[in-house]
């Protein structure tokens, strides 16, 4: 093997992700909705993410009504047929900053696809840049925002 090859072998190891689970569980009939859960090869949780349709987006964030608009949504295509609304997405703090964030979105948006839906909404708190930076990354869209969230939108 010739030193060009042991470096490719090595950067393989070096940035080889350990093998992750994902599971699905829930229901897209109840308000909570579907869960999407990235587990290690030990069970131990590596984030998780809810999805659930969007005529339950009120009861599941106060701040749902505020940026519902019916002119707003009239000059765009997200409607309750359309698109789903994720909520609670969240990545241990001991797994961040490797990418498990995009993975759970990569899952997310899999599904939505596989559902029928078009699109993905999420209300973000604007304390939370590292979702905003995630979010902004995977060209997410801001519908609207209020002094405390961001109601951001894809098509996927």
């Amino acid at each position: 093997m010739n030193l060009n090859e042991h470096i490719y072998r090595i950067k393989n190891l070096m940035y080889e992700q350990p093998q992750i689970k994902v599971v699905y569980d829930g229901d897209m009939s109840n308000k909570m909705g579907k869960s999407i859960e990235l587990l290690t090869p030990n069970g131990e949780q590596i984030g998780k993410l809810f999805l659930t349709k969007l005529k339950w987006a009120n009861q599941l964030d106060k701040e749902f009504d505020l940026h519902y608009d019916e002119k707003l949504f009239q000059t765009i295509p997200i409607n309750y047929d359309n698109s789903l609304f994720g909520h609670t997405f969240e990545v241990n703090n001991k797994f961040r900053g490797n990418g498990y964030g995009n993975k759970l979105l990569d899952y997310c948006h899999d599904f939505v696809n596989k559902s029928g839906h078009n699109y993905l909404t999420f209300i973000m708190d604007f304390n939370n840049p590292i979702a905003e930076n995630l979010y902004n990354k995977r060209n997410y869209n801001v519908l609207s925002s209020t002094p405390k969230t961001k109601f951001y939108f894809v098509k996927v």
